[in-house]
């Protein structure tokens, strides 16, 4: 609690499968899932989820609004909710440029945007509910590395209040971790600092 985690691994170890085990998507068919020393299968699913921001790999923005697409609909969500989400995320300095600011459509699956705008306002959408654990799927994948690094230094703001658990293969999310696990072959292990990959 309170680190920015990065679990690494190579594909099909299970890095995926142990973020939906956490989201509590799934069952463990051994062993329990605990979180603050208490079994997950002891949490309301709806309560639990809603304590957790999560962005998954294959994120999706509808055509519709900025404020839309980070509030998904919730009406006890207002646009000081959302701004202060955009601001966290690291995008509010281009938004507060547009004519529409948070009103601005983004076209369909986010084609008005930008790869590293789109990530920033899935990011947004993960934390305008102010999670205790915010969860990222390979994130930066997609991104060129300038992106990413400016992402990075993002999570590690964020990484100030929020527990985060970040999937990924990408050197810089591992550098940017307090903490790297590595998964392999059913095991997971602690990285070293030394054996870390630096950028």
């Amino acid at each position: 609690a309170g680190q920015f985690v990065t679990l690494t691994g190579p594909s099909g170890a299970g890095k995926t499968t142990l973020v939906d085990l956490a989201l509590g998507f799934y069952r463990p068919t051994s062993g329990e899932i605990r979180a603050d020393d208490v079994p997950l299968e002891n949490f309301n699913r709806h309560d639990w989820r809603k304590l957790v921001g999560y962005v998954p790999q294959e994120m999706f923005l509808f055509h519709e609004s900025i404020f839309k697409n980070v509030t998904l609909g919730d009406e006890k969500l207002g646009r000081s909710d959302v701004e202060k989400a955009l601001k966290s995320a690291g995008i509010w300095g281009y938004i507060s440029t547009l004519p529409d600011g948070i009103d601005t459509v983004v076209g369909e699956r986010g084609s008005k945007l930008s790869g590293g705008q789109r990530q920033r306002i899935a990011l947004a959408r993960a934390i305008v509910h102010r999670p205790r654990l915010l969860i990222l799927d390979e994130v930066t994948a997609s991104l060129d590395p300038e992106t990413e690094k400016e992402i990075c230094a993002t999570l590690q703001t964020i990484g100030k209040y929020t527990t985060i658990l970040s999937v990924s293969h990408q050197p810089a999310l591992i550098a940017a971790a307090d903490v790297v696990y590595q998964i392999r072959d059913g095991n997971l292990s602690q990285k070293r600092e030394e054996d870390r990959i630096r950028v």
